[in-house]
């Protein structure tokens, strides 16, 4: 990224506890099992060079560098694929790059949540309780439900810049995948406007997504006997719906001017006609547009 602007890119680094000194508790709690401290990578693209100006867009990727499911553990043929787990952040961060050589001549602010979900005596547990930087608290149902966990610290990290808009990516939930399958990435948002320019965005570069659903009711079905949510929704609910919906506390009134990309279509396990196997892409210029144009 350095490369691509030199002089308008700047980073920091908040690893291991230093996550707790700056209030990343998300991070810190799913990251704490690994011998390899979790991390938040927060990059700055100002090509103003205006150390005051305003940011337009902030980006926050889901980063897990591989993911057991923690005490929740995932069977064998679930976590063989868990290396692609960071493909949020790495396609937050190509779709930056690319909007750069694209000639991209607006602030954005990148954020990513990075960490590696395993079982040891250091990790988290099923019952804990996180209580997050904006004050609101998460009981822990279940481990490998981690990936809301680390992108609500970016999240709040994203919302104190106040910028125009907020976008995600993750590989959220396996609900998303079950919907629209590998071939389409899942846009998710309160808000019509903000769903449609992702959707515009990937329909002008060729690439597929499809809205699911996201309503304040989803909000309700969450529940918590001992925090304000839980990391997992009441049997029955929406998967993907009700892990959008925990993001959604951890946004600027809960939501406004945020999309979350549920990247359903982000790899894939065994090469196809269409796809060879491994990481795609998938979404990645749609990420790219969106910046242009927003």
């Amino acid at each position: 990224m350095h490369d691509l602007a030199p002089g308008a890119v700047s980073h920091k680094i908040v690893a291991g506890d230093e996550l707790l000194q700056e209030g990343f508790v998300g991070i810190h709690n799913v990251g704490r099992g690994s011998v390899r401290e979790p991390v938040m990578l927060q990059l700055d693209f100002n090509p103003s060079g205006d150390a005051d100006a305003e940011v337009d867009i902030c980006l926050v990727g889901k980063g897990i560098t591989f993911d057991s499911g923690g005490y929740s553990i995932k069977p064998s043929g679930g976590m063989a694929t868990m290396k692609s787990d960071m493909g949020g952040a790495a396609m937050v961060t190509g779709g930056l790059a690319l909007a750069i050589a694209r000639g991209l001549n607006k602030r954005v602010k990148l954020y990513l949540c990075c960490a590696e979900n395993l079982i040891s005596g250091h990790a988290y547990k099923l019952g804990d309780i996180i209580k997050y930087k904006n004050g609101v608290t998460a009981e822990i149902l279940n481990t490998d439900a981690e990936g809301r966990l680390v992108l609500a610290d970016g999240l709040i990290a994203a919302s104190e810049q106040e910028p125009k808009w907020i976008l995600d990516a993750a590989t959220l939930t396996g609900a998303a995948k079950m919907a629209v399958g590998r071939d389409f990435n899942s846009v998710l948002s309160f808000e019509d406007e903000s769903a449609q320019r992702v959707l515009d965005a990937a329909a002008a570069e060729n690439e597929k997504a499809w809205r699911l659903p996201l309503e304040p009711f989803h909000l309700e079905q969450i529940p918590s006997g001992f925090a304000e949510i839980a990391n997992i929704g009441i049997d029955g609910s929406p998967g993907a719906s009700t892990a959008a919906a925990f993001l959604a506390r951890f946004v600027r009134d809960q939501g406004r001017n945020w999309v979350h990309m549920d990247l359903s279509g982000s790899y894939q396990p065994s090469a196809n006609d269409l796809w060879a196997a491994g990481a795609k892409g998938h979404g990645l210029r749609t990420i790219a547009r969106f910046l242009q144009e927003s």
